[in-house]
């Protein structure tokens, strides 16, 4: 337990270091997408949206009802993005068989993975591995490409967002850390979104989100932090 207590608070501490300035910033292998035949395919995958509490312990608290609406509202921004752009949108069906449905659910779950990754140790940080110093190479390996089998799609669009409002607790104790002279951080929305090579499984666009303030309960400013993940997405 003490191993997995530290483990999270080194995550912890180096998401912020990562997000330190951080709006949105992007890691890409294309700038186009296409198809032979046609517009490209894309599959909307179902976003990985959790909303919750800050605690004044600065523990994250998920909010069943908040992570419902953000995840329409996200879901929705995205898919309306998509309609605007030269790209025949695909949307997800879960399958009916419980084991491929099982599947998708954990390529979903690896992406939220392979994203921290990503933000950890592609983008220019202390913890920026030298491998990755020039080129962007990461992949979500041939269970994905089965997607575009699946549903004859050239790409797969997948969505990870997590948004924390402080309490009143926590907003005291920063204004108590404040006055000491000790900088506390408040609620954050941390996401990243990519666009997944179902050819291969490989991640072709990136782009992290990372800042201070956002709303995912409304669907205003949900719609406008859809725009910020969905910044330089190839043409």
């Amino acid at each position: 337990m003490k191993y997995k207590s530290r483990a999270s608070l080194v995550c912890a501490v180096v998401f912020a270091l990562a997000l330190q300035g951080c709006v949105t910033s992007t890691q890409q292998k294309i700038t186009q997408i296409s198809r032979a035949d046609g517009p490209p395919r894309v599959l909307l995958m179902p976003v990985d949206v959790t909303l919750g509490h800050l605690t004044a312990a600065g523990l994250f608290e998920p909010q069943a009802e908040w992570t419902a609406a953000g995840e329409k509202y996200v879901h929705e921004a995205v898919r309306k993005f998509l309609q605007t752009r030269d790209v025949v949108l695909v949307n997800y069906k879960p399958p009916q068989l419980a084991d491929t449905k099982h599947t998708h659910e954990q390529i979903v779950k690896l992406h939220r993975v392979v994203g921290t990754s990503i933000r950890v140790f592609q983008f220019p940080t202390p913890f920026q591995l030298p491998t990755k110093k020039t080129g962007f190479d990461w992949s979500l390996g041939p269970e994905a490409a089965r997607l575009g089998k699946e549903f004859d799609a050239d790409y797969a669009l997948f969505i990870f967002v997590k948004d924390s409002y402080a309490t009143a607790g926590r907003a005291a104790a920063i204004v108590f850390a404040a006055i000491l002279g000790v900088g506390v951080q408040g609620g954050t929305q941390v996401g990243h979104s990519s666009l997944v090579d179902l050819r291969n499984g490989d991640i072709a666009w990136f782009n992290v989100l990372g800042r201070g303030s956002g709303d995912l309960r409304k669907e205003k400013p949900a719609t406008e932090t859809v725009k910020l993940l969905m910044d330089n997405f190839p043409k």
